[in-house]
Formats: C-alpha cells, sequence, structure tokens
C-alpha cells in the first residue's frame, strides 16, 4: 500500500526510506504493528517498550514518524510526548490506542500530538493518518475519536474565537482540513501572501507557533468544525 510520501531525502541528499519509531509497551501488538508498517508502507521501523526509551530514542535518533501508545506503566504515552515536544516542536507523532475516551484525545492534542489513531483502524485509515502527519496537512482523528470529541458541541464565545476575524476563522477552518497556503489562497481568491498574514495573526491570537498547534487548539475548544463529525 503506497502512501502519499513513500521517501524522504536524508542529510546526504540520497533518497531514503521514512524511518518510524514504534513506541508500545506490548511486545505482540508492537510486533504485529511492526509487521502491518514494514509491510504495507515499506517504512523502516525502530521499536521501543516504554515511554522512557521512546525518549531516549526519539530525542537520540533521526526518525520521521513516530507512533505512540497512549497508555503505558509508569510513564505513558502523554508524558512522552511532551518530553519529545520540548526539543523537537516538528517531528510528526501519532497516538495509536485502544482508547477513545474525551481525557486521553484532549491530553495528547494539547500535549502536541499531530492525530489519535485507533488499534481498530483499517489499514486505508491508518495509511491516511500518516499521509496527513507526514505531509503537515492539519491534524488527523480517527472517525470514531471525531464524533466522540465533537458531540459536545461547538463552545461558544470562547475567547480565541471572539478575537479572531471572519476571514482568520476562514482560514482556520481550512487549515484544519488540511488545506495548504496555496490551497487556502485558491479557495479564498486571496494571495499566499495574504494567507500568511492571517496565519501569522491566527498564531499570535491563539498563543501557538505553527499550523499543527493551531489545528489543535481549534478542535479542542470547538472553534472549527472537523469534516468527520
Amino acid at each position: 500500500m503506497s502512501t502519499a510520501v513513500e521517501q524522504i531525502t536524508g542529510t546526504d541528499g540520497k533518497q531514503r526510506a521514512i524511518r518510524v519509531l514504534l513506541v508500545d509497551d506490548h511486545e505482540v501488538v508492537r510486533k504485529g504493528i511492526r509487521l502491518l508498517v514494514e509491510t504495507f508502507f515499506e517504512f523502516e521501523v525502530f521499536e521501543a517498550g516504554s515511554a522512557q526509551e521512546g525518549v531516549a530514542l526519539a530525542t537520540s535518533g533521526t526518525y520521521d514518524l513516530i507512533l505512540m501508545d497512549a497508555r503505558m506503566p509508569e510513564f505513558d504515552g502523554i508524558w512522552a510526548i511532551r518530553q519529545i515536544r520540548q526539543t523537537d516542536k516538528e517531528l510528526p507523532i501519532l497516538v495509536l490506542s485502544t482508547y477513545d475516551t474525551e481525557d486521553y484525545v484532549d491530553a495528547a492534542l494539547e500535549a502536541g500530538a499531530n492525530g489519535y489513531v485507533l488499534k481498530e483502524s483499517s489499514t486505508e485509515q491508518l495509511r491516511e493518518a500518516v499521509d496527513t502527519a507526514l505531509s503537515g496537512r492539519g491534524l488527523y482523528l480517527h472517525p470514531a475519536v471525531a464524533q466522540r470529541v465533537f458531540v459536545r458541541g461547538r463552545r461558544s464565545n470562547t475567547r480565541n474565537e471572539d478575537s479572531l476575524s471572519a476571514r482568520e476563522l476562514e482560514v482556520l477552518q481550512l487549515l484544519s482540513e488540511g488545506a495548504t497556503n496555496h490551497e487556502i489562497a485558491a479557495l479564498l481568491f486571496v494571495s499566499e501572501k495574504t494567507v500568511k498574514a492571517h496565519l501569522s495573526s491566527i498564531f499570535r491570537k491563539m498563543s501557538v507557533t505553527n499550523r499543527t498547534q493551531a489545528a489543535s487548539k481549534a478542535i479542542r475548544e470547538r472553534i472549527v468544525r472537523s469534516t468527520r463529525e
């Protein structure tokens, strides 16, 4: 099964396979996921059996994507994401979990995850999540997770929403759907320079530093609607 991003250019300028760090304390589950990722995506997979080991490997090695279990003994995946984000704000991290409760999802997104995928996901859903994370096109939520999160309804009159202009809300909505600057510009009939200016204003008002953080916060605080709602 191919993905939108199959290889990446290394520091030596040569193409190489995408390197995935898989963090899960259950060995049988970990081996199964590894086999799936290696077989269907043809990625190079490295394993960590605990959150501590995952953090150590993530901060000392070179990886293009992390698949992180949410619940692990002693230190969990949420803790691990927070530790990794202290030194790397951009490395794509997908939470891969059996738990779909709001507490886990909200904590993962707040910690800096780029998406939340259930272990019951189909290979096509996993492919979509991986593509979204690797391409930086917004935030991925498994459909069941999205439904559970958004059924609470959109909050009204939040401080962030009130401070954003109508145009900024449009940009934020498209950003959260995974649109690129070029696509946003085309859809709103403005220049990419204007889109970048709107994004700078959005980031400042929302107290975030990048697209993923903005999309995550917008979804958590119900400022935008999810396409999977």
